[in-house]
């Protein structure tokens, strides 16, 4: 298969994970947006957002959030070599084993939630605590769920089906919506939780039953510990088991800390965070996802030359996408979440503190999105031990950035931390690669990323002198109001990063415009 097939393939890919990323992202909003909506941003909200700590961390105890990466090399390995028979033996040990060590931890949790609590939010009071105690214990079935969903939607990515597995986050997010606005006027912050386990249960597990069925997954209960699949497997996963990589703790550093600021510091961080997500999840995650099989593919077949192109490519494509974008919330993060929240319980204080949370975790959104697409390319190896070890020691090196930039500027501190250690886990993450992969076209990924973030910066500080002229002269702390801002300063900005990359022979930017598909050219693929 030739590198432009490949690019055309992943395309397809990822313009099918896109849209549903896409509606997963939106309605991960409009998840926050309820509970503003209905509840606001006060301690009963930081309770419920502290109390998915213990859960997510249960989940990330047996890898759960990285089956996908930890089982589709294992099985295309055996597809590739014409087992496919074994590879669903694997798959049944997996599930069979991993089940059994994941109902013990939710039984634990339930059982220890109160003191774990003490320790994931120690800065609560007695109140909060106990609050976020209860609905830790109500969502931690969830985890189950969304394990088996996980392995069955890895199943479906190896054999190159992406729709169902793309489906589960829409109805999660979809569960947790019609639970608050069905129970919240009855049981306030408690109805979200409940929509936690009922999204959880019918998109995570119930619909990739079915998912996973139609690509003809076989599953017979055993505990074959010795099979080969099933030990690599093993030692794909324990270093994901046991690493506390930033990209997976760095929500729990921030509840950590957060207990101990004003109450809602920990709800302005989240719905910071996620609306941060929108773009990045879209773009970040679709590409990540849908180009990973194929790495792990080509690596399994030998193909190394092929695989150096495509993740050029990839990260080229992202990196186009995500630096404007970022660069623009910067510049517009105050009408931006004026615009997205004006509708709810929440204040100007709020709205003030939403937004400059939104602008110090967008300094890091390109990382974020690149770390995908890094990551995997190791996994993509089967090699999980290095990611695990550098995103541990990069973390715990950058706990003292948390501390001592908490202090003088409070929950804006806790943001930048995090883009400061997400950044820093990338670069090291990137150069590793190129000397892992020797990869030739690493140079000219980083003089494309420094050019471009030189023209978007130029770009969103236009934007950001249209937002300063329109906020003296319109009443702009309304819905509409930050909706013209945003409708005008958004085009200036993206006109004058166009015209800056112009001017700096970016040339990246015409051949991916001209790669998209076209019904009056042929088609023509990215150059790397």
């Amino acid at each position: 298969m030739t590198t432009r097939s490949l690019n055309r393939r992943i395309a397809l890919s990822a313009g099918i994970v896109m849209a549903s990323v896409l509606a997963s992202r939106l309605l991960g909003f409009l998840r926050e947006w309820t509970v503003a909506h209905q509840i606001g941003s006060n301690a009963i909200t930081d309770a419920y957002y502290a109390a998915f700590t213990l859960p997510d961390f249960v989940n990330y105890l047996v890898a759960g959030a990285s089956l996908s990466i930890t089982f589709i090399p294992v099985f295309t390995k055996y597809v590739a070599e014409d087992s496919e028979d074994e590879g669903w033996r694997v798959f049944s040990t997996v599930i069979t084993s991993m089940t059994l060590l994941l109902l013990v931890l939710v039984v634990a949790g339930e059982f220890f939630a109160p003191g774990l609590l003490r320790v994931i939010v120690p800065g609560f009071h007695s109140s909060e605590k106990a609050r976020a105690i209860f609905l830790t214990r109500l969502m931690m079935p969830a985890q189950i769920f969304f394990y088996l969903g996980s392995i069955l939607s890895a199943v479906q990515y190896a054999k190159g089906r992406f729709l169902i597995p793309s489906l589960a986050p829409v109805i999660y997010n979809l569960g947790i919506i019609l639970g608050g606005v069905l129970l919240s006027s009855r049981y306030g912050i408690t109805g979200f939780s409940v929509g936690v386990l009922a999204g959880a249960l019918s998109g995570n597990f119930l619909l990739q039953i079915y998912g996973a069925r139609r690509v003809g997954a076989r599953f017979r209960p055993n505990l074959n510990f010795r099979h080969p699949g099933f030990r690599m497997f093993i030692k794909l996963t324990i270093p994901i088991m046991l690493a506390f990589s930033l990209v997976f703790s760095d929500d729990w550093i921030i509840r950590w800390f957060g207990s101990y600021l004003m109450p809602a510091s920990i709800t302005w961080l989240s719905y910071a965070k996620n609306l941060m997500r929108v773009p990045l999840g879209v773009v970040g995650q679709a590409v990540g996802v849908a180009s990973f099989p194929f790495l792990a593919q080509l690596y399994a077949e030998k193909k190394y030359d092929e695989f150096n192109r495509i993740v050029n490519t990839t990260l080229k494509g992202l990196l186009l996408l995500v630096v404007p974008i970022s660069a623009l919330t910067i510049s517009m993060s105050r009408p931006l979440v004026y615009f997205v929240f004006s509708h709810t319980r929440l204040r100007g204080p709020d709205l003030n503190a939403t937004a400059a949370a939104l602008a110090f975790f967008s300094l890091g959104m390109f990382a974020w999105g690149a770390q995908s697409i890094l990551g995997r390319s190791f996994y993509a190896q089967r090699d999980t031990l290095r990611p695990a070890l550098i995103g541990t020691a990069l973390t715990a090196l950058n706990l003292p950035v948390y501390w001592l930039l908490v202090k003088p500027l409070e929950y804006k501190g806790l943001a930048l931390a995090s883009s400061i250690g997400i950044s820093a886990y990338v670069i090291v993450l990137f150069v590793l690669l190129y000397r892992r992969t020797g990869n030739p076209g690493a140079i000219g990924v980083v003089g494309f990323f420094l050019k471009l973030a030189a023209a978007s910066s130029l770009g969103a500080a236009g934007a950001y002198e249209i937002v300063r002229w329109l906020e003296t002269r319109i009443h702009w702390q309304t819905t509409t109001g930050a909706f013209l801002i945003l409708i005008a300063a958004t085009p200036v900005g993206l006109a004058l990063t166009w015209a800056v990359a112009k001017l700096i022979r970016i040339r990246e930017i015409d051949v991916y415009l001209k790669s998209l598909p076209m019904p009056w050219r042929s088609q023509r693929s990215p150059e790397s």
